[in-house]
């Protein structure tokens, strides 16, 4: 027989309309009226067996969101008043058109360290891993080699790209034992797409916000799966995830791994050369891939040669970072302006007292929030002194814009 549960929400609202019926949960009312939707012809009032399926624990289990037959969980909906859909924990698509193959990453250098720290979260059964940061910065590589790694521990791995292929509306229900990855997390987020609304980072889309009660779910149900996520944002509530148990790993770029990525493209440097090239592209690796072939092109591998000429050629990733700040707000924009044209970064106060014209204090404070929950503004201790900077590459991007 097809079974149901409640969703995260829907548990909320039993348990609050219940409230409102004033009836304790050990009341045979609620036995007697789901009795008589199921079998209407009977007289059930004080009866000491239910209909087929009715009974105390049954009703005790759906109260808890635990799954019980379908015909059952609508007959407990419709004596509380409620449409069973609007509670119901939806499953989400598994079919293979929506799901791929771990993708093979041939080049991959470096996060030793980050690997070695998810692969013993997934080891001490942490059920959700959120990995973020900035376009390029390696996480989906990070993910699929975890995902390698770890997957004989689960009966099965489902591999979603959100990139290419965005979800069903419905909200996922978790299967058994599984190993889920959702790479892209951030193409289900962005505020309301359909009025064209620019959001804070990490607001979902109207249509997938049942996505944020799914990642709830992950971490406040007991389960054996392990559910991992890559996203260029941070996702909304994800405190409140962390602090019930879930890893976030923002990713930062290579520095050591970084020595292997340009020795891969066999290019000519010294130590003092590699460190200036990684920090002029952060440790980005698509940023360094693509500066590589750049300077293979143009300067015959030489990377003492590039520097030299004192350019990092914006052309080649401009698109890119314009792709990034598509959907960020306008005071969002003005904030990374006024950065971009302070090359060694700003304080908060700076920033409050170049922007209070625009914007009161709690917008810029929220807009500078979000977009370093966006990965696109960074932080640099100067002694006690806090300041908030740009990449060199997003800060030329800017400038151009």
């Amino acid at each position: 027989m097809p079974s149901l549960k409640l969703s995260v929400t829907g548990l909320q609202i039993i348990k609050q309309t219940r409230k409102e019926k004033g009836w304790t949960i050990d009341n045979p009312c609620w036995l007697e009226a789901a009795s008589q939707i199921l079998e209407p012809t009977r007289n059930w009032e004080n009866a000491e067996v239910f209909a087929n399926g009715v009974s105390l624990p049954t009703w005790k289990r759906f109260l808890k969101g635990d799954a019980i037959d379908a015909s059952v969980f609508k007959a407990f909906c419709q004596i509380l008043g409620l449409n069973w859909q609007d509670v119901l924990a939806r499953s989400l698509d598994f079919s293979g058109s929506s799901t791929s193959q771990i993708p093979n990453i041939p080049l991959f250098f470096g996060r030793g360290y980050e690997l070695l720290t998810l692969t013993q979260a997934i080891e001490q059964k942490i059920p959700l891993i959120v990995i973020t940061g900035m376009g390029g910065i390696g996480k989906t590589a990070v993910a699929s080699k975890l995902a390698q790694a770890v997957q004989s521990r689960f009966q099965q791995t489902l591999w979603f790209s959100f990139h290419r292929t965005l979800p069903t509306t419905d909200l996922p229900l978790l299967p058994p034992k599984t190993l889920l990855i959702f790479d892209g997390w951030d193409g289900i987020l962005g505020g309301d797409s359909f009025a064209r609304r620019r959001h804070r980072a990490g607001k979902y889309l109207p249509e997938y916000v049942s996505y944020k009660s799914f990642l709830e779910s992950v971490v406040q149900t007991p389960h054996e799966s392990c559910v991992i996520l890559t996203s260029r944002e941070q996702p909304e509530g994800l405190n409140n995830l962390t602090a019930n148990g879930a890893v976030f790993l923002p990713l930062g770029g290579l520095m050591e791994g970084a020595i292997e990525l340009l020795q891969h493209h066999r290019l000519i440097f010294d130590a003092e050369q590699w460190m200036t090239l990684v920090n002029l592209y952060g440790g980005n690796p698509l940023f360094l891939n693509m500066a590589a072939n750049l300077i293979h092109e143009l300067f015959a591998g030489n990377v003492g040669e590039f520097l030299a000429s004192g350019t990092i050629v914006t052309d080649e990733f401009e698109p890119l970072v314009t792709q990034w700040l598509k959907h960020i707000s306008s005071l969002e924009q003005t904030l990374l302006k006024c950065l971009a044209t302070n090359s060694q970064g700003l304080t908060r106060e700076e920033i409050q007292l170049k922007l209070i014209s625009h914007a009161s204090t709690g917008n810029i404070l929220s807009a500078l929030l979000s977009l370093k929950r966006r990965a696109l503004v960074e932080t640099l201790k100067v002694n006690t002194q806090e300041y908030f900077i740009l990449q060199p590459v997003i800060l030329k991007c800017v400038q151009r814009l």
